[in-house]
């Protein structure tokens, strides 16, 4: 994968950065399921409104339901970024797609956000929502790529690894560097249901028992993940050896 030698330290630094992208993109994904419940007011049973316990969510909902989809993509644009981190996508270009992509997760997590803890501008501030978790995810996620721009160590360090890493035209290592990430946001899907129950107790039930939204997610993104990941293990036995060529 690696074309040119690239220091110890430089190869640390970017890793940490990828993992960066990947934590951001679960805590996206984690904050979509979260807020479905309320966001749509999809009904646990016939007794139980969402809208009716939270008037505020049906008043902003013009807030609450497009940053719901948004963060959805925003969680596997975070994915993107971390294939093209891998594809030598020209830094440029690369840099504006990611600050683009950081800001519109940071204003989508942050007005919600404010709705929330405040409940509808009703109350005083208070600092509780979960929508804090994608809102500081994106801005600590701003201020790394700010750094990597404008700081000329980190910005070398950068420009060496995408430089070094390219696997652009090589479908296999796509496919697997893909499906690795897929696996990675199925992985969080399926834990994530234990690390939300505690928090969904209402009037005694506990509701995030009685959705299936999370489970689902982790069945379609191990689909995804495994046919990507056999679809590069298809194609790396079917496709034509380089020493069957000829040339004239």
């Amino acid at each position: 994968m690696f074309k040119t030698r690239i220091k110890r330290s430089e190869f640390i630094f970017n890793l940490l950065i990828l993992a960066l992208f990947a934590v951001v993109a679960a805590t996206q994904l984690l904050s979509a399921y979260g807020a479905m419940c309320v966001v749509w007011d999809i009904p646990v049973n016939p007794m139980m409104s969402y809208w009716d316990m939270f008037a505020y969510a049906e008043t902003f909902a013009w807030i609450y339901q497009p940053s719901n989809v948004i963060t959805w993509i925003i969680a596997f644009a975070y994915g993107f970024l971390i294939y093209f981190y891998f594809t030598k996508m020209p830094w440029k270009r690369f840099f504006i797609i990611a600050m683009v992509v950081s800001i519109v997760g940071f204003i989508t997590g942050l007005l919600p956000a404010l709705v929330s803890d405040t409940a509808g501008f009703t109350e005083a501030f208070n600092f509780v929502s979960p929508n804090w978790g994608r809102t500081i995810g994106n801005l600590i996620m701003l201020v790394v790529l700010v750094l990597m721009n404008f700081v000329p160590r980190f910005k070398v360090a950068t420009k060496k690894f995408i430089e070094a890493s390219d696997v652009s035209g090589r479908y296999v290592k796509q496919l697997i560097l893909m499906s690795l990430f897929f696996f990675w946001l199925a992985a969080v899907s399926f834990l994530g249901t234990e690390f939300m129950r505690g928090a969904h107790v209402v009037g005694g039930i506990n509701v995030w028992t009685t959705v299936d939204f999370q489970f689902l997610g982790g069945v379609i993104t191990s689909v995804i993940g495994t046919s990507m990941l056999s679809t590069a293990l298809v194609y790396s036995q079917i496709r034509p050896s380089s020493a069957l060529i000829r040339t004239k």
